[in-house]
C-alpha cells in the first residue's frame, strides 16, 4: 500500500504540469536546489560547454551550472523583461556549445513571467535543452510541458512543494527517463 501511494504521488506531481509519464521521470528531491544539482550533476559535460541562464535567476539555478560549464548571463530589458536580443546574440556566439538554457519560470524578485514555451522552442533550434525552474510558477500558474515532440516542450522542470503551502523538504524534479537513466547514482544505497 505504502509502494502504491508513493508511486501515485510521483504521478501526480508529474501530472501536474502535464509531464508525459511514458517517457519522463518524476524524481523528488528536498528542494529546487537539490534538483538543479542533481540535473546538473548528472549531464554528461563535455570540454567547451556553456549554459546560458538570466540575471533574473536565484543563486539555486545559477550556481550549480557553474562547476561544470561556462555560464553566460542573459540582463533584462529596462522592463525588467529578459533580452531576447542578447539572448539570441548569445546562442549564436556559443553556437554548438550551449547545452542548457536554464531559465526562472518567474522571478522571484519582479514577478515576470518567462515565456518557457518560445524560450524553449529556441534552446531547441539550437540543440540545446531547456530547464526551468518552476518554484516561483508552479504556485500561481498552471504549467504544461507540452508533449516531447513539441518544439515548445519543455526538457527539465523543477518545482518545490513549500511554495505551494505544502510542507518543507520535498521538490520535484522532471525530465527524460533517458537523461537519468546513464551514469552512478548521485546516491548510493537502499531504494535507489
Amino acid at each position: 500500500l505504502a509502494t502504491q501511494v508513493f508511486d501515485e504521488a510521483h504521478d501526480i506531481a508529474g501530472r501536474f504540469v502535464g509531464a508525459d509519464l511514458e517517457r519522463n521521470t518524476v524524481i523528488f528531491v528536498k528542494n529546487t536546489t537539490e534538483a538543479v544539482n542533481k540535473l546538473a550533476n548528472r549531464c554528461d559535460w563535455r570540454e567547451g560547454d556553456v549554459v546560458i541562464t538570466t540575471m533574473m535567476e536565484h543563486h539555486s539555478d545559477d550556481l550549480p551550472w557553474r562547476k561544470h560549464a561556462k555560464v553566460v548571463h542573459i540582463g533584462v530589458d529596462d522592463h525588467g523583461y529578459l533580452d531576447m536580443i542578447h539572448l539570441r546574440a548569445a546562442f549564436e556566439a556559443h553556437k554548438g556549445k550551449v547545452r542548457f538554457l536554464a531559465v526562472t519560470g518567474a522571478s522571484n524578485i519582479t514577478g515576470i513571467i518567462n515565456p518557457i514555451h518560445e524560450l524553449a522552442e529556441l534552446a531547441h533550434s539550437h540543440d540545446a535543452w531547456i530547464f526551468v525552474d518552476a518554484a516561483q510558477l508552479a504556485p500561481h500558474r498552471p504549467i504544461d510541458v507540452l508533449a516531447d515532440s513539441d518544439p515548445a516542450h519543455i526538457d527539465f522542470i523543477a518545482y518545490s512543494a513549500h511554495k505551494m503551502y505544502a510542507p518543507y523538504g520535498i521538490g520535484v524534479l522532471i525530465g527524460s527517463k533517458e537523461y537519468f537513466s546513464t551514469g552512478d547514482p548521485d546516491m548510493v544505497g537502499g531504494g535507489v
